[in-house]
Formats: C-alpha cells, structure tokens, sequence
C-alpha cells in the first residue's frame, strides 16, 4: 500500500505571487487621523463586495502591525489544513527550481511558505490606513480581487495537470521500475499540490468551477501500490549497532513504502552507529562521542549514495540520560536529513 507519509499538519497560506505583467508597486496610501474610525473598519464590504474581492481589516498600535493583521485575516481565508509531506514536497519543488527557470507561481508560493508561519501576500493591495486619535490605533484595509487571481489559479493547475500527465506518460513506457518509481512519485507529489491549489481556487471563485484531473488520483494510487510491492531495501547493520537504529531506517522506508527484505534488496543500506564515552573533566557530567552513518547501495543501477555521517558529542547528568539524547537524535536526523538525502536521489532516476 503506497504511504503517503503524513508527517505535519501544515497550514498552506496564499502566499508570494509574483503577478505576471503586473505594472510597478502602488505607492501606499496616506494615513487619515481622526478621533472617529471609518465606517469600513466595521463594514469594508460596502466599497469592496465579497462578490468580487476578499476583504481584510486590521488594526494594531503600528502602521506595520494594523497592515500584517490586515493580511492575515485574508490569508485566514485560505488556510489549508491538509496531511502532507512537506519534505517530499520541498525536494519536489528545490529540484524543479534547479531544473528550471520557468517556476510558476504557486510553486513559489508553496515553496516559501513556512509550516505556521504567515507569510506576505504580494497580490494584495493596502486601500486605506487610518488612525484614531481616540483608541489609539491603526487601522488598514486590505483587499484581494478574487477573477484576478483566480486567473493565475486556473493557468497554474491547469499546467501542473498536464505535467501528471506527461509524468504519467514517462512511467508507462519506462523499463527500469526505480526510474518508473520516480516518475510516478512525480505525479503523486503533484497531485497533492494541485489538491491544495483547487481548494483555495474553490475558495476564490466560490465553487463556481471545478477543474477536473487528467490522470484520475485512485488510478495514480493503484499503479503506485503495485509498483511499491517490487521495490525492496535490504537493511545491514554493523556489529554492536543498536536495534533501535534499524527501527528508525524502518521507519524512513516506510514513509515511502518500499518493502523490507532479509539480505540484498534493490537497495541496501549499510549503517552503524559507534559510541565512545569521553571525558570532559566535569563530575556532574557524562559523555559520548558517536558517529552515525549510512551507505546506501542502488543495486539496480549499481550506483552509491553519498555516505551519510553525523558526527557529535553528547552530555548529559546521566548515562541514561545520555543514551536517550544520542538515540533522539538519531531518530530525528535519519528521519530528516536522511530522508530528504534518499528523495532527492530517487528524484534524480
């Protein structure tokens, strides 16, 4: 069964468009003082209907705060709560930027959105900022013209979808089934993708239009199941190299879905991990010094990865409590740095 790793519930915000053709940054409006505040403060659909724009008003003890509250309010609009794989999706996206200087711009903005972080809006504009001698307070008014940017929606959608399909196109006739993996991993990440750019194009045209997938999803998803039962790694730990260490490798293939073999797999991965105590002339401490690494053999193409190594020292008021730091770590970085290193060597088949 294809694992789609769930790793992070991650907030995907509207974020950095770059609008082709657009004429050069409007200057900012001035700011209105008075010890009354504007009626669009409460009702700001009145100049701009919720028909045809996406409206945010914000207030704050700045000029600066009241606008990225403004912002964030619009940006509340689209927020996204979807189970992805954000690493899966970063490789993606860092080696379609080095492949290619035609970056669309929701792969932008998915690429510089941040997990919990709430980023700028380049597409929208700043209308009205005022501030109130009585409260205190800025207050802005933002706005977002929902047919200008449901145009770059459609285009980029559009586009990713007729990338599955050529992605699609390249597994069918492929031989190789790491290079057939490879492929249709392709077509998976951008799925996911273009899923959470037709949720947010929902949100800017109301539902109004669905645009539809060239390459079904449950078709990608079944081809995917059947090819993962035939790629298998191979796991060789070195002598005295902990169980829990082979517990984690576990768990980075299994975010990807290969199979586990006893002995020689498509891939195999040769790992150890070597702990020494050392001494740091303090009585209240204890320490490690530990090497972590990881050769990962493509038996297919009869290729190697790039030796995996983490070198560091650890301390701690106890040896338990040392061991229990030393083995976070490993967790944390096979299943992060590792992981990553692995995709962007399967992404390159």
């Amino acid at each position: 069964m294809y694992l789609f790793f769930r790793s992070t519930i991650i907030c995907f915000l509207l974020s950095t468009m770059a609008l082709a053709g657009c004429a050069a940054t409007p200057m900012k409006p001035a700011v209105q003082t008075s010890g009354d505040i504007p009626e669009w403060v409460n009702h700001p659909n009145k100049k701009y209907p919720d028909s045809q724009y996406i409206v945010g008003v914000g207030s704050g003890d700045t000029r600066n705060a009241a606008e990225k509250d403004a912002v964030g309010q619009i940006s509340k609009v689209f927020q996204s709560v979807i189970n992805v794989d954000e690493t899966l999706i970063e490789n993606y996206l860092e080696t379609r930027d080095n492949s290619s200087s035609d970056f669309s711009f929701s792969s932008q903005m998915l690429n510089r959105t941040s997990v919990g972080s709430q980023q700028e809006l380049k597409n929208i504009k700043i209308d009205q900022v005022h501030f109130s001698s009585a409260d205190g307070l800025y207050y802005v008014l933002a706005y977002l013209d929902r047919s200008e940017t449901a145009v770059l929606y459609k285009q980029d959608i559009l586009q990713n979808e007729q990338n599955i399909s050529e992605y699609f196109e390249n597994y069918k006739s492929g031989t190789d089934k790491l290079n057939k993996y490879a492929y249709l991993n392709k077509c998976k990440t951008i799925t996911t993708i273009n899923d959470i750019l037709k949720n947010q194009y929902q949100v800017i045209t109301k539902g109004q239009e669905n645009i539809p997938a060239i390459v079904p999803v449950s078709e990608i998803d079944k081809e995917m199941q059947q090819l993962l039962m035939q790629i298998s790694v191979g796991l060789a730990p070195k002598e005295n190299t902990r169980n829990e260490v082979t517990d984690y490798l576990k768990e980075v293939i299994g975010k990807i879905g290969f199979r586990v073999v006893n002995g020689q797999g498509d891939f195999t991965f040769n790992y150890g991990l070597d702990i020494k105590p050392t001494d740091l002339n303090r009585d209240n401490l204890v320490a490690f010094n530990w090497k972590l690494t990881v050769e990962v053999s493509d038996n297919v193409n009869h290729a190697s990865l790039k030796t995996f190594n983490i070198s560091k020292r650890t301390a701690a008021i106890s040896e338990g409590e040392a061991d229990a730091k030393i083995l976070n770590t490993v967790q944390s970085q096979l299943n992060k740095q590792f992981y990553k290193q692995f995709l962007e060597y399967l992404g390159k088949l």
